[in-house]
């Protein structure tokens, strides 16, 4: 089908807000490759604050699973009878190998219906155009690789993704400012957690708490910890540890919708995170990011554009985590050693090696504003 005969095109993402955000320039692709269709995306209602700040998309669809398995079902049929009748001329499923977002693909009835496909994971014949997913190219290269059955090249390097940060303000994030210093307050952004998918992904939270004393020692900045509500207890442990220790740290976790958490992250000096969605969420608002991975490769998910940092040791049982299997791990050692390699000494001399300029700063010279 000539793209500029496809009137409405349906992509459908599911889960991961860090995905979402790394698919920032997949959708400016689809948008100029095919210049005339309405594009709508499919994603779970969990994702709505992230899609909010995502250009490029004319429609969200939001599937709301509820809270037990007869309402889940009963959801899922209702979102493949939505799609069927909204005949939509391409469906692009960017699941990577679930068989329900293929499912839903078949339901459509499209012409034209792309999506990933992979040795390891049986999904039929359900798409027309079956694309290989590259586990040596980043994420983000890999969603453009979609659009290559109308002939799209994918580069070496995939665009910056860039979320646009709402101007307004929220009460709660300016109050924590105001506690901070008001305007002009110095800070860096802290993200402890890695979601429930592993547990495994995160750094030592000892070892965030003597990271913020030190650089909070060295240059005087607050440490602003971020979570769900979920995570609070444990973000308050590794900030009662902080202050222990003399530093300077404020728990943010459960406070913050997803848009102030970026209007926080994009006004701070540095953003330090586990591998997980936060830190893609960061790196799109413009801050400059720190990134511990261990049981998941850098290669695939690390934060895109330049000036960022990833400490990732490649020990011979790291990267564990497989996509092909449902990013499912079972660390054989009692302490992850690939999480164990990084100390605080090697973490606090290459943040200052590369960022000592950044972090003398007042604020950040680049940094968000409200009106």
């Amino acid at each position: 089908m000539n793209p500029e005969h496809v009137h409405k095109i349906l992509i459908i993402k599911f889960f991961g807000i860090g995905s979402l955000v790394l698919a920032m320039p997949f959708f400016r692709a689809v948008r100029e490759l095919f210049p005339n269709a309405e594009i709508h995306v499919l994603t779970l209602s969990s994702n709505a604050q992230v899609m909010k700040m995502i250009a490029d998309v004319d429609r969200v669809q939001f599937v709301d699973l509820g809270a037990n398995i007869v309402t889940a079902i009963w959801v899922y049929v209702g979102c493949m009878w939505r799609v069927f009748r909204m005949r939509f001329d391409v469906v692009i499923d960017m699941e990577f190998y679930t068989r329900a977002s293929a499912v839903v693909s078949l339901a459509s009835w499209a012409r034209v219906r792309i999506g990933y496909h992979a040795q390891g994971v049986y999904r039929g014949s359900i798409q027309s155009h079956r694309v290989p997913f590259n586990s040596y190219w980043h994420v983000s290269r890999n969603f453009l690789s979609l659009l290559e059955p109308y002939g799209y090249v994918v580069r070496d390097k995939a665009p910056t993704p860039s979320l646009t940060v709402p101007n307004n303000i929220g009460e709660t994030l300016q109050n924590l400012l105001e506690d901070m210093g008001g305007e002009h307050a110095r800070y860096i952004v802290i993200n402890v957690n890695a979601g429930e998918l592993a547990f495994e992904r995160r750094w030592f939270p000892d070892r965030f708490a003597a990271l913020a004393v030190r650089l909070h020692q060295t240059y005087g900045f607050s440490c602003v910890f971020i979570g769900t509500a979920g995570e609070r207890d444990y973000v308050q442990a590794v900030v009662d540890d902080v202050l222990s220790q003399g530093g300077d740290a404020y728990n943010s976790a459960g406070d913050l919708d997803l848009a102030s958490m970026a209007q926080l992250c994009a006004k701070s000096l540095l953003m330090i995170s586990n591998d997980s969605g936060p830190l893609h969420v960061a790196a799109a608002s413009g801050v400059p990011v720190v990134g511990f991975f261990g049981p998941e490769t850098p290669v695939l998910y690390g934060p895109a554009g330049t000036g960022h940092l990833v400490f990732y040791t490649a020990i011979n049982c790291s990267p564990c985590i497989n996509i092909e299997h449902g990013k499912r791990i079972d660390c054989r050692y009692a302490t992850p050693l690939c999480q164990d390699s990084t100390s605080v000494d090697d973490a606090y001399c290459a943040i200052v090696e590369k960022y000592d300029d950044v972090l003398k700063q007042d604020v950040r010279i680049d940094a968000y504003s409200a009106p």
